[in-house]
């Protein structure tokens, strides 16, 4: 420990020394361990951080997939009682749905976003109350039972002030009277992970305010989200080879069942949805591998700086080493250097990255009516995660440089000393091989930002089926004030009417769903003329209940036939209009007009065609085409709309308008939400996504164009410095300035040439597995490809100028007196 202790302070001393280096080798791991450690905190926060549950390390979620159906989905209540009854795996499996509900305490509603939730709901998470008490117990999914309602603590806070009276009190769910009967610990958010739930209601009051028993009813009805409890010592494959064979037996009991499979997934990689693709995991790894590539530049500067003051120290490595300093002493003295310079490095990359962890969590996009909550605070995960990285930076910078100055002997180094460093020696080869490795790492970097960067200009100029261009959307949720399907109509139908009145509104517009919003429609296809037994060939198809003023004033192209009208009533024949994906699928070389289809089963009733929309984008600006159509509002009434407006002035100009018309029809309506389409379409399944990678891999590939512009800069400038004396030699024998410029540029582009070959054969093997990611764009594309070259080789040549130019205008007598 003396010993030790001794290192410690000689290391100390030694970096004072030299304050210039020693602030730039901090600065580089600074930036290097900084993104690593922001992106891990992402990383941590998204799908790393248990839950605040009890048993969090056995929680697993049970997700479901149709057969021939892109993507997951939940369990229906009847799956989930046959999983319940007849699974062994788990010690609990629970059960919740999210839904939209109204909640008003004294006259005064808003919409908030709820979990419909099981009877072993609190007790299978092993959840205690921060105020009165839980949902428990059988009465929880008895239908008819008295409703209940527990209060979330972010929203006990936010909308009672803590005020503990509220418990035992009956506050309004879409204007039904139910008891507040206790709050949810103040830790506990929800299962929802970047959701933070306000309310939780029992599953038996799930229908209380729908007219439709499906839900209890229907096997196809799978909207349930189901996590388990594994029982101690059971895995995950062996719960999953339980639960097939129950699938299986279900199969053979219920045609509903014989194309649908069942997979459990750990919880942690099933945020916020579980998702068969895993596609969040893959940009999560994608970026953290990037990542790591910038610490990977850091640790070559560094580790280059350290090779030059090793060489500088070589004579004192080698006076040490006669006057009887063992080997393994001089190589823990260096290692203990460089590690205190990652530690230092690291301690200061912890705090970049702590600044941009804080200021990720502070984004807000509100979703369901409620803020996404991106908890990426620092915790010790992460502290750990930094510390590990700072401490095997340290080990990895100082190892070969340590090894290398213990072998030195003072014979060696005297004549070295008096000629220079020969330019194709050990040392100097080291040195170049870092720096082609931080050219090749700083090329891929730059690549994958302008792919990101091209998918996001794509997307944003993707052509969408509609035109966002002055539309405002007003949300709201009729049902906070009690209504019923014809009530709401009513009221759909006047605010339409008054809306258009309104200066500057040149159409107005009510819809079920904003394209690219956070809540949409689907649900199976039953083709005329295609009945089959298979349940794989009844594809699910999208939709959305629009006015007949939606194609209007969203401008979305009629191909053929017409929009809906005022004759198409409730009492009406069924009609629809499809787009261009559906009518090709499943109408090929066909008129689509006058065919028909059902929603509701083999038998119909049946809807029919009667227009042709050119396609456009529902889900998100990245999607392949994809099949949907429309149904007229007064055939499919919603009660959770948006009013939309097309304007010839400013659309955010109108909204104070909009609500007071909104509050003329129904006092007290609560708006969900009002923002211009555009606005919408940089939410969560718009444009946010692609902006944010784009930001991301930007900064992550210009600080990795700064460290290997830096590490060129500094090889060169080191050899030319050292090759000071051979520089006047040949300047006394007839060199010329220019062949001295061009004998140091060669060697800069040398290394940048080597380094930019190895990145683009990396960056074209590596590049292929970006393309799910991206739009519109190859991950081998060519144009990304040069360009990042170009670029890169620009500024290394910059890079090498400098220190070249400086070479060539040095005095020859000088050169010959350098030693």
């Amino acid at each position: 420990m003396e010993t030790l202790y001794q290192d410690i302070r000689f290391g100390i001393r030694m970096l004072i020394k030299s304050p210039t280096v020693t602030l730039v080798a901090v600065l580089t791991l600074a930036l290097g361990i900084g993104a690593n450690t922001a992106i891990f905190s992402t990383l941590n926060g998204l799908f790393l951080r248990p839950l605040p549950v009890a048993n969090a390390d056995r929680l697993v979620v049970i997700g479901g997939q149709l057969r021939g159906v892109d993507g997951g989905s939940g369990l229906s209540y009847l799956e989930y009682q046959d999983l319940r009854s007849q699974t062994e795996s788990f010690s609990d499996l629970i059960a919740y749905n999210l839904n939209l509900v109204g909640l008003s305490f004294n006259n005064n509603p808003e919409t908030a976003v709820v979990s419909f939730v099981s009877q072993n709901y609190f007790s299978g998470l092993g959840l205690k109350p921060a105020a009165g008490r839980l949902l428990y117990g059988p009465e929880v999914e008895k239908r008819g039972n008295q409703p209940e309602i527990v209060l979330s603590y972010a929203y006990w806070k936010k909308r009672f002030n803590l005020d503990p009276s509220i418990v035992g009190q009956q506050i309004k769910v879409n204007g039904s009277s139910v008891t507040v009967v206790g709050v949810a610990p103040e830790t506990f958010h929800g299962l929802y992970s970047i959701l933070d739930m306000q309310a939780f209601l029992p599953m038996s009051t799930r229908t209380l305010w729908s007219d439709s028993e499906d839900f209890w009813t229907n096997r196809d009805n799978r909207n349930l989200k189901i996590y388990g409890v594994l029982k101690p010592g059971v895995s995950i494959k062996q719960a999953q080879t339980s639960l097939d064979v129950v699938m299986k037996r279900m199969a053979l009991q219920f045609p509903e069942e014989k194309n649908f499979t069942a997979r459990i997934y750990p919880e942690r990689l099933a945020r916020p949805e579980p998702d068969p693709s895993n596609s969040i995991v893959l940009v999560g790894v994608v970026f953290m591998l990037l990542a790591g590539m910038v610490l990977l530049l850091a640790c070559t500067n560094v580790a280059n700086l350290v090779l030059v003051r090793s060489t500088a120290r070589g004579r004192e490595m080698a006076v040490r080493a006669a006057l009887g300093a063992a080997r393994i002493r001089l190589v823990r003295q260096l290692m203990t250097e460089s590690v205190l310079l990652a530690l230092a490095g690291g301690l200061c990359g912890i705090a970049l990255g702590a600044w941009v962890s804080h200021f990720l969590s502070s984004i807000r996009i509100i979703a369901l009516g409620s803020p996404l909550v991106f908890d990426f605070r620092m915790d010790w995960r992460v502290f750990a995660f930094g510390l590990a990285i700072a401490l095997v930076t340290g080990v990895l910078v100082g190892m070969a440089p340590a090894m290398r100055a213990s072998r030195t002997n003072l014979s060696h180094v005297l004549q070295e000393g008096s000629r220079g460093v020969v330019a194709g020696s050990a040392r100097s080869r080291m040195r170049n091989a870092l720096v082609v490795v931080q050219v090749a790492a700083s090329l891929m970097l730059l690549v994958v930002a302008g792919l990101f960067v091209r998918s996001a200009k794509n997307a944003e100029h993707t052509y969408l089926g509609f035109d966002p261009s002055h539309v405002l959307n007003a949300t709201v949720d009729v049902r906070t004030l009690g209504f019923d399907k014809a009530k709401a109509r009513r009221f759909y139908q006047d605010l339409v009417e008054r809306a258009r009145t309104l200066p500057g509104v040149q159409s107005a517009t009510v819809a079920a769903n904003v394209p690219m919003g956070y809540s949409s429609d689907a649900g199976p296809v039953y083709i005329e003329g295609r009945a089959s037994a298979n349940k794989e060939d009844v594809p699910v198809v999208g939709n959305n209940s629009v006015d007949i003023h939606y194609f209007e004033t969203m401008r979305i192209p009629l191909l053929r036939g017409r929009a809906f009208t005022a004759r198409d009533t409730e009492t009406a024949p069924l009609v629809a209009v499809v787009n261009e994906v559906m009518a090709r699928k499943y109408w090929p070389n066909q008129d689509p007009i006058g065919k028909r289809f059902s929603i509701r089963g083999a038998e119909g009733p049946f809807i029919q065609v009667v227009g042709l929309s050119k396609q456009g984008k529902y889900g998100n600006p990245g999607e392949d085409p994809t099949a949907f159509f429309y149904l007229p509002e007064e055939q499919s009434t919603p009660l959770v709309a948006s009013l939309q407006l097309r304007s010839s002035v400013p659309p955010e100009n109108l909204g104070p308008q909009v609500e007071a018309a909104i509050h003329q029809l129904a006092p007290g309506l609560p708006l969900f939400s009002m923002e211009t389409m555009e606005q919408s379409l940089e939410g969560g399944n718009g444009l946010f996504l692609y902006r944010m990678s784009t930001r991301f891999s930007g900064a992550l590939g210009l600080v990795g164009l700064m460290l290997a512009m830096v590490g060129v800069y500094g090889v060169i400038s080191y050899a030319a410095a050292q090759r000071t004396h051979e520089i006047g030699v040949r300047m006394a024998l007839g060199a010329s300035r220019g062949d001295i410029l061009k004998m140091i540029l060669r060697q800069g582009l040398f290394l940048i040439g080597g380094g930019v070959i190895i990145g683009l054969l990396l960056t074209f093997l590596a590049g292929r597995g970006l393309n799910s990611l991206l739009i519109g764009v190859s991950g081998s594309d060519p144009i990304t490809l040069v360009l990042a070259s170009f670029l890169l080789a620009a500024v290394g040549f910059m890079a090498s100028f400098i220190p070249a130019r400086r070479a060539m205008n040095v005095e020859p007598l000088r050169a010959l007196r350098f030693d």
